[in-house]
């Protein structure tokens, strides 16, 4: 079989929640030369990614999502070990939350988990997050990527107070931005260092903001 068949079946294991097949295609793609990085990005994540748009669209509840998340947690059990340096962190620390106003987090939570599984150290502060809560937690324990979501237009405009309240006090940290309301355009107009249109994206670009090769 195809790396790219096995890294969309393993995606699809994931978004049908079949925990009973996920053991089974790790081991393929272990076996078939895979490189574990690239199986838990573009398998499992990839398949998470499409539940957190199915839950968007209401075709997907709370109860499948969290179902989903038990399948995906049971894939990387099994592929991290495998990781070279499997185990090391990352220098750069994450700070993640959903901006005032939004209280979505189905999204931001798999980033959250992903930057995990890419060694991040990350501290997730919620939902409904203000500029103030923000800038409490960089003063306590710093901060090198502020990663900010939001889903709704509505709530763009506390996306950018955000950034440009901590970029007053902390102007070294880098912001990296996502969500549905979210585009490059206003990546770059809200003056972030970095947009990810999804988890996958999400970890690439926090490496490359960190000065991570690879």
């Amino acid at each position: 079989m195809k790396v790219s068949e096995i890294l969309d079946r393993m995606a699809q294991i994931v978004v049908e929640f079949d925990e009973d097949s996920i053991d089974g295609v790790c081991n393929e793609a272990l076996e078939a030369g895979i490189d574990p990085n690239e199986a838990i990005l573009n398998g499992l994540a990839r398949g998470m990614n499409r539940v957190g748009e199915l839950y968007e669209s209401q075709e997907y509840g709370i109860p499948e999502v969290l179902l989903c998340a038990d399948v995906l947690n049971r894939g990387m059990d099994i592929l991290k070990p495998h990781i070279k340096g499997a185990g090391d962190k990352v220098s750069a620390r994450v700070v993640i939350g959903t901006v005032e106003g939004d209280i979505h987090c189905i999204g931001k939570n798999i980033v959250g988990l992903m930057l995990e599984v890419g060694g991040f150290q990350v501290t997730d502060l919620g939902e409904d997050v203000s500029p103030e809560q923000f800038i409490e937690e960089i003063e306590k324990q710093g901060c090198d990527i502020l990663a900010l979501s939001t889903m709704m237009t509505t709530t763009l405009a506390s996306m950018k107070n955000i950034i440009d309240k901590v970029a007053q006090q902390f102007p070294e940290t880098r912001f990296l931005v996502g969500g549905a309301s979210v585009t490059p355009e206003t990546s770059e107009r809200f003056g972030a260092s970095g947009y990810a249109e999804n988890a996958t994206e999400a970890v690439k670009t926090a490496r490359r903001l960190a000065g991570i090769a690879g």
